[in-house]
């Protein structure tokens, strides 16, 4: 049996590597102003005390910030290359299940594309294939993200009144909710960790995350994949999730009746999700807290 990393904030690089279940060590992957904290509920709740949970770009103090992380963001797949490698050495080079959220499900996805040979399998939530998520961006994000003399004050300024308090940053998680749900938990950690981060790479990692399009190199992607698509998601489009979907070659979709943050907001339906996905005899689940999307 494999050691374990340090629970519940495993950092990259902080100990001997995540223990192999039966398809490999478990690694989850957080969305844009997320951090690893996110994780925190599902892996209570499920007894991941060894997964590998590694910082996006400028998302905590240990994560890689500007202007050393301005080479990941210059090339598409540099990024994803540099996450495999800390995959990789944290692993010990043996394959892994990729669990990602939101901008961590593109990146699962990529890193599944540049390296095949490291990735088992991957369950994506809520995921992006293209920057846009399938609708036009607000006019905050367009400023934040589109404006270079004015973009970057402004996303520090926003970002640093977001987390400068617990309610204030609970309610600006609101967004990403459906009318009627609530948030059953928010990790105090994910807002420690993105305060000890860099604002200014955060935004640099948003505006990449805006140019990213890579749906037809996907569809090429023969690593088994189980999407699961936030049918009730003001994030993502459910028609965006479900054209990732049925791109993928070897994808298969499952809904479920959430917003884009479900292991915040149903956690015991989504633990069960993703313990259905773990304990799988075959590389895929159907999970019985999910309904199976129209092909």
């Amino acid at each position: 049996m494999s050691q374990e990393l340090r629970c519940p904030e495993t950092r990259a690089g902080a100990g001997p590597a995540p223990a192999a279940g039966p398809r490999g060590p478990v690694v989850l992957l957080h969305g844009l102003l997320e951090s690893p904290a996110l994780w925190a509920p599902l892996r209570e709740a499920l007894g991941l005390e060894a997964v590998l949970a590694p910082p996006l770009p400028g998302h905590r103090a240990d994560a890689p910030r500007l202007p050393g992380a301005a080479a990941l963001l210059a090339q598409p797949a540099a990024l994803a290359r540099h996450m495999a490698n800390v995959i990789e050495a944290e692993s010990g080079g043996r394959p892994v299940q990729l669990i990602g959220h939101s901008l961590g499900g593109y990146l699962a996805l990529l890193i599944a594309r540049e390296r095949p040979d490291l990735v088992s399998r991957a369950l994506v939530v809520g995921a992006i294939h293209a920057g846009d998520c399938g609708k036009r961006a607000t006019l905050r994000v367009r400023v934040a993200t589109g404006m270079p003399l004015v973009g970057p004050l402004s996303a520090q300024v926003l970002i640093r009144h977001w987390l400068a308090d617990a309610d204030r940053f609970a309610a600006w998680m609101t967004a990403s909710l459906a009318p009627g749900e609530r948030l059953e938990a928010v990790p105090p950690a994910m807002r420690r960790d993105l305060a000890g981060g860099d604002p200014a790479t955060i935004r640099a990692l948003a505006v990449w995350a805006r140019g990213q399009s890579a749906l037809d190199s996907f569809a090429r992607l023969a690593t088994p994949v189980t999407v699961v698509i936030c049918r009730r998601d003001p994030v993502v489009t459910v028609a965006h999730q479900l054209e990732l979907a049925r791109a993928l070659p070897a994808g298969v979709a499952q809904l479920t009746d959430t917003g884009h943050l479900p292991m915040l907001t149903a956690q015991r339906r989504f633990a069960r999700t993703v313990r259905a996905w773990l304990d799988a005899d075959t590389l895929h689940a159907a999970p019985a807290a999910t309904e199976a999307a129209p092909a």
